[in-house]
């Protein structure tokens, strides 16, 4: 089994901390094998919006040497945890980039198959507030590539470093991500058994009908009708 984890800086703070604790639970229970992905050092551009992936193809993206590699661990991967703090109220910058150069992937343009079977973990920290919000943002990128399963966790700290976490704090934050951890694992485990979500199947529908309209030959349509989605063929 393969996770992806990708980290959102590279601080090793107290959102760093919460993912060695979802490692170290799962690495309790299988085989599995952990990638990392460090933003913004193996993604360091700025999405220009361009539009070439969205117009033209991933490919033509300018930042593909950096963007490319990632796509294939993520397709490759059985899972992938999407790892956080809260900047701002929101994602950091670097993971806002990352999911700008994946929106190619999303179901109103061309979703990978493999995507509609993978388990998501989404974590975040905070000093004070902002996790429901950071959370939300990976979770809504995660939902339109079509994952099958999204857990999710978030905690406010009260320090600005996972040293100055008081220990009580970080037992109860252990506990919760053990508990969430198994969840997760147990997904994993069973992802090809899982049904998908409702919300899912309502936005593929959605798509199908709204990319079906396009003219022949527009990238987007061209690709589901390769992989037979204007047929009988579905992925969810």
């Amino acid at each position: 089994m393969k996770i992806v984890i990708v980290y959102g800086n590279g601080r090793r703070g107290s959102t760093y901390n919460c993912v060695q604790i979802i490692k170290r639970t799962i690495e309790q229970y299988g085989d599995v094998r952990f990638e990392e992905i460090w933003l913004p050092k193996d993604l360091p551009e700025l999405c220009c919006g361009c539009f070439n992936c969205i117009l033209r193809g991933e490919q033509f993206c300018p930042h593909s040497d950096y963007v490319s590699p990632i796509v294939s661990s993520i397709i490759e991967a059985d899972g992938i945890i999407m790892a956080s703090p809260a900047y701002g109220l929101d994602v950091s910058g670097a993971m806002k980039t990352l999911i700008d150069h994946l929106c190619f992937m999303w179901m109103p343009h061309r979703p990978h198959n493999e995507m509609f079977s993978k388990v998501g973990f989404v974590v975040s920290t905070a000093a004070g507030s902002g996790m429901k919000r950071v959370n939300k943002t990976m979770k809504l990128a995660l939902n339109y590539m079509g994952f099958k399963r999204i857990y999710d966790f978030g905690s406010a700290v009260a320090a600005s470093r996972w040293e100055d976490v008081k220990e009580s704090k970080k037992l109860t934050i252990e506990k919760r991500l053990i508990k969430k951890s198994q969840k997760y694992y147990q997904s994993l485990v069973n992802r090809k058994k899982l049904k998908s979500r409702l919300s899912t199947k309502v936005i593929f529908r959605a798509m199908r009908t709204m990319i079906s309209g396009y003219q022949d030959g527009n990238i987007d349509k061209e690709y589901w009708k390769s992989m037979g989605w204007f047929n009988n063929t579905k992925p969810v």
